[in-house]
């Protein structure tokens, strides 16, 4: 379960205003594309636009097939995407709300069948929901609910995965777990993978390959090492950073604080006024 997606000249208008122009990458199957740049550059637009979510300039395909071409149910056995902050029924049962990933599967008012629950039990036991099976969504943590909306989409058997910022909200060990089930599914099943993400060195850690946009358009594409570099990041990010080779040669992110104008005074520095 793989495909290409390739995008040509897309861009993007809202209410006439254009907000994402000329982005051209060719995802190989199996590939994990990582879209970062600063806020408003254009990264959760271009997602909705891969997704079939807004009308776009240019050229999207998905194995050769262009998106705008396909009918919701093709689309979405092609494509699966979750939403930065997606709207969930918070008292539906979590086994229930997973096996809505199979609706692009199903005919028209037809129910979910034996293979369609098969399928939503499997992704439910690949990542460990099975305790919160029968919970409502509503009741689950953060990071519980993070890993059933990906189950959702998982559960779609779609080959390409978009995923805007899937770490949102999230602390450190849950950001851990999410990403590296994300990687593990790739791997095994072969997922083209594109997600936006804020954090550059998460970017790093675990992306093939980076697509910078500034201003709804590219600036930089390729490895974290050709895109992640100090001089990249303040000219786009204003930011002062340090870039090192990490243990495994990808390329650790840090902030560093901007010289400070002047010394700061240090209280013995000051002599002590009459009493």
């Amino acid at each position: 379960m793989s495909a290409r997606l390739t995008l040509r000249g897309t861009g993007v208008d809202r209410d006439r205003v254009p907000v994402l122009r000329g982005v051209d990458a060719d995802i190989a199957p199996g590939e994990w594309l990582a879209v970062i740049g600063p806020n408003g550059a254009g990264k959760s637009t271009l997602l909705k636009a891969i997704a079939g979510l807004l009308p776009y300039l240019g050229e999207i395909g998905v194995d050769g097939r262009a998106v705008r071409g396909l009918s919701q149910r093709e689309l979405g056995r092609g494509i699966a995407y979750t939403a930065q902050s997606p709207v969930v029924p918070p008292q539906m049962p979590v086994h229930e709300y997973i096996l809505l990933g199979r609706t692009p599967h199903l005919g028209y008012l037809a129910r979910p069948g034996r293979r369609d629950r098969a399928i939503t039990d499997e992704v439910i036991e690949r990542l460990d929901l099975g305790p919160f099976a029968d919970r409502e969504v509503g009741r689950l943590s953060g990071g519980e609910r993070q890993r059933v909306v990906l189950a959702r989409a998982l559960a779609q058997q779609a080959p390409v995965l978009l995923l805007d910022e899937p770490t949102t909200a999230l602390d450190l060990g849950h950001q851990q777990q999410v990403l590296e089930i994300v990687d593990g599914l790739r791997r095994d099943d072969g997922l083209t993978v594109v997600t936006t993400l804020h954090d550059l060195g998460v970017a790093a850690q675990y992306a093939d390959r980076l697509l910078m946009l500034v201003d709804g358009r590219a600036v930089a594409s390729g490895s974290a090492a050709e895109v992640l570099t100090p001089e990249s990041i303040a000219e786009h990010y204003q930011a002062h950073v340090s870039v090192e080779p990490g243990p495994d040669g990808r390329p650790q992110v840090h902030l560093i604080r901007p010289p400070r104008i002047g010394r700061d005074v240090d209280v013995e520095d000051v002599e002590e006024g009459p009493a």
